[in-house]
């Protein structure tokens, strides 16, 4: 017998029980310890899965939750506008343009000629438009100043049109035609 026989032949108790113990290691790692090593690893990939549509519910959350408070805002801001910026009737957005408007082309140093209204018809809704078309006559820095009156005034205007024409006889006067409306609310069933 030669020597690795030998050794192999004197110690094959232990030999069989160190194969035997090798055999059941494999066995149990096969049936045991690999089966929840991927329960695990699948485990985790479910949990980072998890946890991402967890982040994108929160945001989305947080994303309605800014659209119904924004909402909210919007609703309020507008009551507001409505209350406090908008004339309440008729006679109150007449009020706001004319003698108004007048006022401030007298300030503007430019002269009224005439001017006309045009009441929005046949609309629905609560919210309606009055527009004032005015025929003014004055000199360029006038023109510019009447416009910056109009959009600094705390009133709600809305200058719709401006057309310049210059006189025929060569003076330096320019003729201005301008359209300013403002919005009031108004019931359903009147003026």
């Amino acid at each position: 017998m030669t020597g690795a026989r030998r050794i192999i032949f004197e110690n094959r108790r232990a030999i069989y029980v160190i194969a035997i113990a090798l055999i059941v290691n494999a066995a149990i790692y096969a049936l045991v310890v690999y089966p929840l090593a991927q329960r695990v690893a699948t485990g985790e990939q479910q949990a980072g899965e998890a946890t991402r549509d967890l982040v994108a519910a929160r945001k989305t959350f947080e994303s309605a939750r800014g659209t119904v408070s924004g909402k909210k805002e919007a609703d309020a801001e507008l009551i507001k506008f409505y209350q406090d910026v908008l004339p309440p009737d008729f006679s109150g957005a007449r009020r706001i343009l004319y003698p108004h408007l007048d006022q401030i082309a007298r300030k503007a140093s430019l002269t009224t000629k005439q001017y006309r209204w045009n009441p929005e018809e046949g609309r629905t809704g609560d919210l309606r438009k009055l527009t004032m078309t005015m025929s003014l006559t004055g000199d360029y820095g006038s023109v510019r100043k009447f416009i910056h009156e109009l959009e600094i005034a705390p009133e709600f205007l809305v200058l719709e049109s401006v057309a310049v024409t210059t006189e025929t006889d060569g003076d330096r006067r320019l003729n201005v035609l301008a359209t300013v409306a403002t919005y009031y609310r108004a019931p359903e069933h009147g003026n």
